[in-house]
């Protein structure tokens, strides 16, 4: 269902617009949180968050600009999850049951550590792309949606979100060797 779609039914019944901007939206709201939430807490704390991205939205609705929700709503459940996961990590921080001396995990803390970092310039550079090449590279390559899903997202036709796909990994391949990333 489209942002349009979803306004207007949300104008004619407050709850129908609430159950659809939730059934349209909601897988995208899940990729997003439980991606961030699944590395430091529960499949619980990730559903509570999700609730409460769309509680937010919700409550924002009216305030939201038009052709802005798709947007908002991302940005929505990426702040909740970072927030969730600094108030699970500061807590676990603060744990006095915990023994410094059995943290050792085995992980690779230099690697992860350029993994992020390489991470963080991919997704400025995905960023600089602008709309909706963004949000067309995000969907596909961090989400797994299909063309034909990203085209209803972002209003558009799966053709041309195909070919903007194409010319866009093109123009973020070039941005990355400026960076110096190779992939």
């Amino acid at each position: 269902m489209t942002e349009q779609e979803i306004r207007a039914l949300h104008r004619k019944d407050r709850q129908q617009g609430n159950a659809a901007l939730f059934d349209t939206y909601y897988s995208y709201v899940c990729a997003v949180v439980f991606r961030r939430v699944l590395s430091c807490g529960t499949r619980e704390d990730a559903e509570e968050c999700v609730i409460d991205v769309f509680h937010e939205v919700i409550r924002s609705f009216d305030s939201i600009r038009e052709g802005g929700l798709h947007s908002y709503i991302a940005a929505c459940a990426h702040n909740h999850a970072v927030n969730l996961c600094r108030s699970l990590n500061a807590r676990a921080r603060h744990s006095t049951s915990a023994d410094l001396t059995e943290c050792d995990s085995g992980e690779d803390i230099p690697a992860n550590a350029e993994d992020a970092e390489q991470a963080r310039i991919l997704l400025e550079c995905i960023r600089k792309l602008g709309e909706p090449d963004a949000t067309i590279l995000i969907q596909k390559y961090y989400l797994g949606a299909n063309s034909v899903r990203i085209a209803s997202v972002i209003g558009k036709n799966p053709v041309t979100v195909r070919s903007r796909c194409a010319r866009a990994l093109k123009r973020l391949r070039i941005l990355l060797e400026e960076r110096g990333v190779t992939l």
